[in-house]
């Protein structure tokens, strides 16, 4: 079901940078002036609700959708349809089991409901390519990040905990679309797919920890 989610957001993305390309072909016929979006460098901020669908290793360990996540965005939009930029957030999950008897290393067993929780908070680069100009009202773009995140594992055993926390690698390639409504336009909305892998693991999370985010919130630009 997510496979196909983001097989129609994808076609949705193809149809949209179509169209972007015709409005940025007929903009540059009717346009006497080109804008300051085209001749300058130029600024973006955005902010995103998402919820995360968990995958890999981290679906071991929590295999619940998490609606509790937002993206925080700013880049610097070159008049070459790309820009760079850097990109943080929050991202939380948790999944609580039924009570259970377990057994740990120290030979010590308890009887105990167990609740599984995952914080991440992502620190990376972006690079973004852009499908129609700076200053267009509709504009998809492909985007990859890379840095690391922040990771605090804590698995508890009722009052007990297993805690573990370290700041790793990470890399995140996503698709997305910008719309203003009107061509030079500051504020708009913006809806993303991203595909998020932490070099993550311990414990009941094997492997590594990747996430699909998908999110939608509002963009401004300036100059």
């Amino acid at each position: 079901m997510i496979m196909k989610g983001i097989g129609s957001l994808v076609a949705l993305l193809s149809v949209l940078a179509t169209s972007a390309w015709a409005q940025n072909q007929s903009n540059d016929e009717y346009t006497a002036f080109p804008s300051p979006y085209q001749e300058y460098v130029t600024f973006g901020i955005s902010a995103h609700y998402a919820v995360a669908a968990p995958l890999g290793g981290q679906q071991t360990y929590i295999d619940k959708i998490s609606p509790t996540n937002f993206v925080l965005q700013g880049e610097w939009l070159f008049p070459q349809r790309f820009s760079l930029g850097l990109k943080t957030g929050y991202q939380y999950n948790q999944n609580r089991l039924p009570r259970g008897t377990y057994q740990f290393s120290s030979g010590e067993t308890i009887s105990a409901v167990q609740t599984r929780t995952l914080t991440t908070i992502p620190a990376m680069v972006t690079a973004s390519y852009y499908f129609s100009d700076n200053a267009a009202a509709i504009r998809p773009y492909v985007q990859l990040a890379g840095g690391g995140a922040f990771v605090d594992y804590t698995n508890f055993y009722g009052v007990l905990s297993d805690q573990y926390s370290r700041f790793k690698g990470a890399v995140a390639p996503a698709i997305g679309l910008k719309f203003y409504g009107r061509r030079e336009q500051g504020l708009g909305a913006e809806i993303q797919a991203q595909y998020q892998h932490v070099f993550f693991n311990y414990a009941e999370l094997p492997n590594s920890s990747p996430s699909l985010l998908i999110s939608a919130g509002i963009t401004y630009r300036w100059y």
